[in-house]
């Protein structure tokens, strides 16, 4: 399922209605592999005619989408921990150094455990560890810091890597390259332009 919606975001052809419907659909799944790494405990369930063993979050868990395209993928985060926090953080690339620049910062008084930074797209991974830079001002320790994404180019994961703990990490794909211009390739061009159709 996931390769099948990936190919449909990829794909130039897609209008604006397909590309917004595969990408809140990979987005659920994101979510799902994403929150399974954050940490659960076991418990006891009381059910209408027994006892059975079950799971929850270990963690309060905050989720930090990097405008813009980190919105379109949040709320199917928030379907899955309708109770988690969500601090957010704008960074815009500059187009021709492909340095980040923070231009906007808002979190919650009250900062939980974990963190999970939530951008689909992880290019030269400048912007993701602006924010990982951010969150440890915060005093966020590394390995209470996720990163969620579908496309990442082995280049932005190599540098994520670097800093955060590999199993921290959850993608959809990687791809091999990034071109000139500091895009992925083949990747699927511009995720907030094609998601919000500007």
């Amino acid at each position: 399922m996931k390769e099948h919606l990936l190919s449909l975001l990829r794909r130039s052809s897609s209008d604006l209605e397909t590309f917004r419907r595969a990408s809140d659909q990979l987005a659920y799944l994101l979510a799902s592999d994403t929150i399974k790494r954050l940490g659960h405990t076991s418990i006891s369930i009381k059910t209408p005619v027994g006892v059975a063993t079950g799971k929850e979050l270990r963690s309060e868990i905050m989720f930090v989408p990097i405008l813009r395209a980190g919105l379109s993928i949040l709320p199917s985060f928030l379907q899955l921990l309708p109770d988690a926090l969500v601090g957010i953080i704008g960074i815009e690339r500059d187009e021709e150094t492909a340095m980040p620049h923070t231009y906007y910062k808002k979190f919650p008084d009250r900062l939980p455990e974990k963190a999970v930074i939530i951008d689909p797209m992880l290019a030269t991974g400048g912007t993701a560890l602006a924010t990982v830079n951010l969150l440890q001002s915060l005093k966020y320790d590394l390995s209470d810091i996720f990163f969620s994404g579908i496309v990442a180019s082995e280049a932005g994961l190599q540098a994520l890597c670097e800093v955060l703990p590999a199993d921290n990490i959850t993608l959809v794909v990687v791809d091999p390259e990034l071109n000139a211009k500091k895009y992925i390739v083949p990747g699927l061009g511009d995720y907030g332009d094609r998601y919000y159709g500007t």
